[in-house]
């Protein structure tokens, strides 16, 4: 059984998440505050994380920057904010996904659904084992000239898929519906800035431009 945690100070809209998904077979475990939230993660062990971002104590992307020193596994933001600026900003922050409120409940199931397919799974990571000039990926450890680097389980299943199929170059839509397992939907923001994530990763332990944009098409291994 998935795990499931809610970080939401709105205790009727997290009663709701929470009763539709354990009906849904998963299991939850839910935080009011950002700390809570954050301290339940370390002892929880969750496979995913719904987060809202208006939360006391603790707000929600601060609880992003902390949660991604310790893990990878993927973070569904729902908000009330609109702006595409605030959705570029969580994406850069470490975010996964991002929905916003208000938003139906089977909605919300398919985006779990599709980021914990992308989310590489425990029992498949010894057979994961790529190299593509200074890059390496062992058991989902992406080594970069040898040293350990952190990317979210999005940003690792893109770099997978593009070292998988490394003269291949990827529309934007055949990108997408590879990791995200849904129809595209011209959401190039997303694709965009997990891209940028990845290189701004890679750029920080070589001057090699390894995701070149082929204009008009997509992305693909310099």
């Amino acid at each position: 059984m998935k795990k499931i945690v809610i970080i939401e100070d709105d205790t009727d809209i997290c009663n709701m998440i929470t009763k539709f998904l354990s009906d849904h077979s998963y299991e939850v475990c839910s935080a009011t505050n950002g700390k809570e939230g954050v301290d339940l993660c370390q002892n929880f062990f969750p496979d995913l994380i719904i987060l809202d971002l208006m939360l006391p104590i603790l707000s929600g992307d601060n609880v992003i920057k902390q949660l991604r020193t310790f893990t990878d596994i993927p973070i569904i933001v729902v908000s009330a904010k609109t702006m595409v600026q605030s959705k570029i900003e969580l994406l850069r922050l470490g975010a996964d996904d991002y929905m916003t409120k208000p938003f139906n409940l089977f909605e919300l199931l398919a985006r779990i659904e599709a980021n914990l397919k992308r989310s590489v799974p425990a029992s498949s990571k010894e057979d994961i084992h790529l190299k593509y000039k200074e890059i390496e990926i062992e058991n989902c450890t992406v080594y970069i000239k040898g040293t350990i680097v952190q990317f979210t389980s999005t940003e690792l299943a893109i770099l997978i898929l593009l070292l998988q199929h490394s003269q291949k170059i990827f529309s934007k839509q055949n990108l997408y519906e590879s990791i995200w397992q849904e129809e595209y939907a011209y959401d190039n923001d997303t694709i965009n800035t997990h891209i940028s994530n990845i290189r701004k990763k890679i750029k920080k332990f070589t001057d090699t431009d390894y995701i070149e944009t082929v204009w008009g098409i997509g992305y693909k291994l310099n």
